[in-house]
């Protein structure tokens, strides 16, 4: 199974009408992605859709991924490092500073995410 397939079946994302959803208990059907956005992104672009994060922040860490670990929080050893497909959370490696894309979400001024940017590039 590769990364993306790994990645839809985390998410338990339902195939319909060349497109996927998601239907979890306790929420209304919703459209994450239609096929043509699944084979045009790489696995990044689809997480970070899957987490509804904007295009700056895709080209941002899809340009500089490279300097963050993927992560996830596991209740009895604390952050683990996992493939992308599996992240939570990235760690920037030079500060060590924890982004969980939860935060990264409730970043809607640009200018913020620049600041962001500028202050991870300080380090």
């Amino acid at each position: 199974m590769n990364d993306k397939q790994l990645l839809i079946e985390k998410y338990h994302l339902i195939h319909e009408n060349n497109a996927w959803y998601s239907d979890r208990e306790n929420s209304h059907k919703h459209l994450i992605f239609k096929d043509s956005f699944y084979e045009k992104n790489d696995v990044l672009g689809l997480l970070f859709r899957i987490n509804k994060l904007c295009g700056a922040k895709v080209k941002y860490f899809r340009t500089n991924i490279d300097k963050f670990e993927p992560l996830k929080y596991d209740y009895k050893k604390g952050f683990v490092s996992v493939p992308l497909w599996d992240a939570d959370f990235l760690k920037h490696r030079k500060s060590g500073y924890i982004l969980d894309f939860r935060y990264l979400q409730t970043i809607t001024v640009y200018e913020d995410f620049v600041a962001l940017c500028e202050e991870l590039e300080g380090c």
